[in-house]
């Protein structure tokens, strides 16, 4: 999925990855990105933990975050997290990049 964000972006930003919960929060508190995408399904803190953290965090709460998951019904609980975007696996390649192109305000 990484991989297909990095394609699907054409390569016009830095990323950074995490490969679990408390990693994603570590590196988003040291480096305070322009927008994070995160999963719901992430090993140790889900993805939702994870938002009401930096949702928490007032140095992060304005960062935008897109969360997909391949669960649709997640997608109430992501918004009443704190969620800027919603996407549901598979997702609409255009649509991704839109949201984030909109987020970033280009």
């Amino acid at each position: 999925m990484r991989q297909l964000l990095r394609v699907v972006l054409d390569g016009n930003y830095d990323f950074e990855e995490a490969p679990d919960g408390p990693s994603a929060l570590e590196l988003a508190r040291r480096l305070r990105p322009d927008l994070i995408v995160l999963d719901v399904m992430l090993p140790g803190t889900g993805g939702i933990a994870v938002l009401e953290q930096l949702r928490a965090d007032e140095r992060l709460a304005p960062v935008p975050v897109v969360v997909m998951t391949a669960w649709p019904q997640m997608e109430k609980q992501a918004f009443d997290a704190g969620a800027s975007r919603f996407f549901a696996k598979p997702f609409e390649p255009e649509a991704m990049k839109d949201a984030v192109e909109e987020l970033l305000g280009r």
